[in-house]
């Protein structure tokens, strides 16, 4: 486990919160998976997880247009950036099936991001939209 989802900070919107949890529970799954090799199980999750955060991301986006919200732009470029580097790794699995390069991925990049954009952009965002 890469993170507990205790550890995720809480933001003012049940909506996000709940985004949050579901994805750091399939990325909890990927990264169990990489360290038993599960190749199988891998392909699976990688799958879920490219769908999750164009969920995840595509509703938040779309809450912030429907609540006018005046970092939308900016939001949505963290979103974008993100979602070409898992679109990246994803297709980088297709072709190496290296399991490190996820799990490193995962532990150096998408954890810390994740953590990160929660607390620049989502508490902004969840305190603007409210609950």
């Amino acid at each position: 486990m890469v993170l507990k989802k205790t550890e995720l900070p809480q933001v003012a919107n049940s909506i996000m919160n709940a985004l949050h949890e579901d994805e750091i529970e399939i990325i909890n799954e990927l990264y169990q998976a990489c360290h038993e090799g599960n190749i199988e199980k891998i392909d699976q999750l990688m799958d879920l997880l490219i769908y999750d955060i164009e969920d995840h991301f595509s509703t938040e986006e779309e809450l912030m247009k429907e609540s006018d919200f005046f970092a939308y732009p900016m939001h949505k470029a963290e979103h974008d950036g993100m979602r070409k580097e898992v679109k990246a790794l994803y297709e980088s699995w297709k072709k190496n099936r290296k399991t490190e390069d996820i799990s490193n991925f995962i532990k150096n990049r998408l954890v810390p991001w994740l953590l990160l954009h929660i607390a620049r952009w989502d508490s902004t965002t969840a305190i603007h939209l409210g609950d």
